[in-house]
This record gives structure tokens, C-alpha cells and sequence, in this order.
């Protein structure tokens, strides 16, 4: 019973005494990660990659806060206008940082692929952990030391993702800032020109509305005339048509008398064909007649003979 108790007396000390050392690595990730320096080019940690042109930080308020990049700001009128170099310089700039970030974007996807393989690992062993806890005696103890394990690794995961996320975070904003310094550059650069152009455009325009309003005085002046000459020429046209109106009905009035007249002569030629046909049927009967009476005399005078002969 007394050895029963003293071993477990031991094996508390020695659990006991192993907890002030999970705290101590739990502390010293929070020290480290409260040191882990995230500079706005991306490094950390010592890491550093290739530094592309960039604006100073400034840490007063008109600028921002210390650790972001300057804000670009419009280009009054009063500033010198924007040269070709100038343009170039911003291109330039802004080239560097989309080739660092395109350069970057593959170190950024393996450095997060890496940190979601530990994650995984770190919650499979301690499900593994869990599942072995349970065949030791003091259970409760040893589900919280791999719990406290679990935590601490994800940590120190937590703190690598933060910084992660930092860098790329603090890349996009150097990317943009870079490209609406470009937009800002070139718009100053295309001011004059936009300017020129603006006021050659307002100049066309008054001009075509003056001509418009010139042209509206005009037609305004020169109605009452040009409602004269439309109705005069109204009055001809309908003139016209009426002269031609009426020689059409005179027309067909001659037309029509014409017609009769035609009619009448094909009546007469008619009643003349049937008078002359008619007459020639009498001729013909007549001289059928005498031909036949002169042939009956001939018969007769032929039959006379005849009969002489023969006495």
C-alpha cells in the first residue's frame, strides 16, 4: 500500500515537473513570434529577396502609419509637369514589383503548402496521441500533455502563417501602391494634352452652338417668306391640277362623242353592206333568170329546128 502510494507520489513529480516545461516552450514561441520582423520587401527572419525601387517610409501622420509604404498623391497643377523619365522611373517600378510578385507567388503557395502539411500532421498525432492516453493510467494527464503539445505546434504555426500572410500581404501593397503611382504619373504626364484637347472640344462646341443659334435667327427671320413662297407654290400646283382635271373631262367628253359618231358610222357602213348585198342577190336572181329563159328559147328554137329536119 505505502509503495502504492510513494510510486504514485514520484510519477505526480515527475508529471508535475514536466508541465512547467510545455509552458516554458509555449512561452518561448510567444517570444518569437512577438521578434519575427516582417519587412515590407518580404523578408523574415533573415530572409531576404530581391529589393525592388520603392517609396521611403514615412512614419508622421500626413504619410500613414510607420511600416506602410508612402501613399501616392495627386499631381496639382502647380507641380512641374510630369516628364517622360519620370514616366519611365514609374514603369519601371512598377514592372520590378509585378516581377517580384510573380517571382514570389511560387515561394508563397510552397511556404503555405509546407504550413497546412505540419497543421495536418500536427492534429493527426495528436489524434494518435489521444488513442494511446487512454491505454496509460493517468489518462487525464496525458491527454492534457498532448493537448498541450497540439497547441504548442500550432503555435508556432500560427505565428509562421501570420508572418506568411504578412509578407504577402506587405507585397500586395507595394504592388499596388507601385501601379497607382504609375496611374498617377501618367496621368500628369497626359494632363496637357487632355487639357489641349478638352478646351479644343469646348471650343468646337460654343462654336457649334452659336452657328446652331445663327441658323435658328435665320429660319426664324425667313419663315414668313418661306410660308409665302409654300403657299404659292401650293396655289400653282393645285392650279395645275385642276387645268389638267378639266382637260381630262373635256377629253373625255370629245371621247365620248367620238365614240357615237364611230358608232353611227358603223351602223351606215352596216345597213350599206346589207343594201349591197342585197342588190347583188337581186342581180345574180335577175341574170339567173335570163339565163334561164334564154336557154328555154334555145331548147325550143333547137327542138323547132329538129322537127323541120325531120319533115
Amino acid at each position: 500500500m505505502c509503495g502504492i502510494l510513494c510510486g504514485s507520489l514520484l510519477l505526480c513529480g515527475t508529471v508535475f515537473a514536466q508541465e512547467p516545461a510545455s509552458s516554458a516552450a509555449a512561452a518561448a514561441a510567444g517570444s518569437a513570434a512577438s521578434r519575427t520582423a516582417v519587412s515590407i520587401d518580404g523578408s523574415v527572419g533573415g530572409h531576404i529577396p530581391a529589393t525592388v525601387p520603392s517609396q521611403p517610409l514615412l512614419p508622421d501622420a500626413e504619410h500613414g502609419a510607420p511600416g506602410q509604404p508612402q501613399s501616392a498623391k495627386p499631381t496639382s497643377s502647380a507641380q512641374a509637369p510630369v516628364g517622360a523619365s519620370q514616366v519611365n522611373l514609374a514603369a519601371s517600378e512598377a514592372q520590378a514589383v509585378d516581377a517580384l510578385a510573380s517571382k514570389r507567388s511560387g515561394e508563397f503557395a510552397a511556404r503555405q503548402a509546407k504550413l497546412d502539411r505540419r497543421a495536418a500532421e500536427s492534429d493527426y498525432a495528436y489524434q494518435v496521441a489521444q488513442h494511446e492516453c487512454y491505454s496509460h493510467f493517468f489518462v487525464d494527464h496525458c491527454l492534457g500533455n498532448a493537448r498541450d503539445k497540439m497547441r504548442a505546434e500550432r503555435a508556432r504555426i500560427r505565428v509562421e502563417q501570420l508572418a506568411l500572410n504578412e509578407e504577402q500581404r506587405a507585397l500586395h501593397a507595394q504592388q499596388r501602391d507601385a501601379n497607382a503611382r504609375l496611374r498617377l504619373v501618367q496621368d500628369a504626364a497626359n494632363a496637357p494634352q487632355q487639357e489641349a484637347t478638352a478646351r479644343a472640344n469646348q471650343a468646337a462646341y460654343d462654336d457649334k452652338q452659336r452657328q446652331h443659334a445663327i441658323d435658328a435667327a435665320s429660319r426664324a427671320a425667313s419663315a414668313p417668306a418661306a410660308e409665302a413662297s409654300h403657299l404659292t407654290d401650293y396655289n400653282s400646283k393645285q392650279a395645275q391640277y385642276q387645268q389638267k382635271l378639266d382637260q381630262a373631262q373635256r377629253n373625255a367628253a370629245a371621247d365620248a362623242q367620238q365614240r357615237k359618231e364611230n358608232v353611227r358610222k358603223y351602223k351606215e357602213k352596216q345597213q350599206s353592206a346589207t343594201e349591197h348585198q342585197q342588190t347583188v342577190r337581186d342581180r345574180q336572181a335577175k341574170a339567173a333568170a335570163a339565163a334561164a329563159a334564154s336557154a328555154a328559147s334555145a331548147a325550143a328554137a333547137a327542138k323547132t329546128a329538129s322537127g323541120a329536119a325531120a319533115k
